[in-house]
């Protein structure tokens, strides 16, 4: 099973921090406590400011009410802040019984090989018959975040709602690399190649069926580099391996040249259109295992193939149906 296969077979099973090299698959510790540790705290704090509140407007309404009365302002005062001081003194206490930061403790990276995984997995096949990989898990994603490339300006991106994944099932596996040229009608793209055939591919997501994994925004760059046509407002291009080249071609401009990789996915979805670029870069980052700090001027080709493979995944390429016509 490839690497995106697994990759999304087990996030979507709430694996935290998935990496997967050429032999082994790496994962956090699924029975690891020390996360929540940290939400407990984070909640833990807010119910307290919450209620401190409450007391401070409820002696406030007394006060008013009945008088003010000095000796009693300054009485509850030390109540108050005996109990934020022994609030705060919970972590460093647990601390030393434990014998180091709990709350600091990070969850141990287990790593199973792929070899093993891959003989599980055919054990599976068998006791159930053919089955189709594309259908062991779903990938929904709400946000298309595409990046818009500008003529004028390589800084202007824009990103939007599409729409969820209407339909998963396999695809006839037609390769369209002899594509001259497409149409587009209601959400249906189809592809005419150079003797005539023409291929309609309808369902799944935006993505797959302009075969454009970055979403990449009809242009003069997409022209440029292999785009075939376009829709309403997305470029199409000829097969996969050119959308994902035109990907990396893209991280090669001055646009994102100079910046890392975190800030790169910063710039391709920004927080202003809707998405959530700190989680879309950890994932970029876990799917990689490359460094959200590494330049992106100092990655090889095979580094930023894998960032469009991992962009690919993040932005939704859930397939749907091809149809000759």
């Amino acid at each position: 099973m490839d690497k995106l296969t697994v990759y999304n077979l087990l996030t979507n099973s709430g694996f935290e921090k998935v990496h997967i090299d050429s032999d082994f698959i790496y994962f956090q510790d699924p029975s690891c406590i020390f996360p929540a540790f940290d939400t407990f705290l984070e909640y833990a704090w807010i119910v307290i400011l919450v209620l401190t509140a409450v007391i401070i407007f409820g002696w406030g309404v007394l006060y008013i009410k009945n008088g003010i009365k000095i000796n009693t302002v300054f009485n509850n005062a030390k109540t108050l802040l005996l109990i934020l001081c022994i609030l705060g003194a919970v972590k460093p206490i647990v601390t030393i019984v434990y014998g180091k930061d709990l709350f600091a403790q990070q969850c141990e990276i287990k790593q199973v090989s792929r070899a093993s995984v891959d003989e599980l997995l055919e054990i599976r096949n068998k006791r159930l018959g053919k089955s189709d990989e594309n259908l062991l898990y779903e990938n929904f994603n709400m946000i298309d975040s595409g990046p818009v490339y500008n003529e004028d300006s390589d800084n202007v991106l824009h990103h939007e709602e599409i729409e969820s994944i209407n339909q998963q099932s396999t695809s006839s596996g037609f390769h369209v690399s002899d594509v001259v040229r497409i149409e587009y009608e209601n959400k249906t793209t189809v592809y005419i190649t150079q003797n005539g055939t023409k291929i309609k591919r309808i369902g799944g997501t935006v993505a797959w069926r302009n075969n454009n994994p970055g979403n990449i925004r009809k242009s003069k760059f997409a022209y440029a580099n292999g785009a075939v046509g376009e829709t309403d407002k997305w470029a199409v291009f000829p097969d996969e391996e050119t959308g994902l080249r035109a990907i990396t071609k893209l991280l090669r401009t001055n646009s994102y040249n100079q910046l890392s990789v975190k800030e790169a996915i910063h710039k391709w979805a920004p927080f202003s259109d809707g998405n959530n670029p700190e989680n879309y870069s950890r994932r970029v980052s876990d799917m990689t295992g490359l460094s959200a700090d590494a330049k992106i001027n100092s990655l090889s080709d095979n580094d930023l193939f894998k960032i469009a493979r991992a962009i690919q995944t993040v932005e939704g390429w859930g397939v749907g149906t091809e149809q000759k016509i």
